[in-house]
């Protein structure tokens, strides 16, 4: 390969990197008014400080207010270190 060629790799590849761009997986600000619609992890029913959360306490419902249903199965079978109430969104400081 001569000087020619290996100088117009160089600049091909670095067209290609500008082509990919930069990977953001942050919010876009019109996105984030429909976030309200999806839906998140809520308390589905009282549990004491304790108490270890099943399906039947731990629920995926709309709004989407609270930590996202990827985490369902991380929290289910752990106990919660506090008193919890009807309706209180799920946090991860909760287990």
């Amino acid at each position: 390969m001569d000087e020619k060629e290996f100088t117009q790799m160089v600049k091909d590849v670095r067209l290609a990197e500008q082509a990919l761009g930069e990977v953001s997986y942050e919010l876009d600000p019109l996105v984030l008014p429909e976030r309200e619609f999806a839906r998140s992890l809520y308390i589905a029913e009282d549990i004491k400080a304790g108490d270890i959360l099943t399906e039947k306490n731990l629920r995926s419902v709309r709004p989407g207010f609270g930590l996202h249903p990827k985490y369902l199965n991380n929290c289910l079978g752990k106990k919660v270190n506090r008193d919890l109430e009807k309706g209180t969104r799920m946090s991860l400081e909760y287990i």
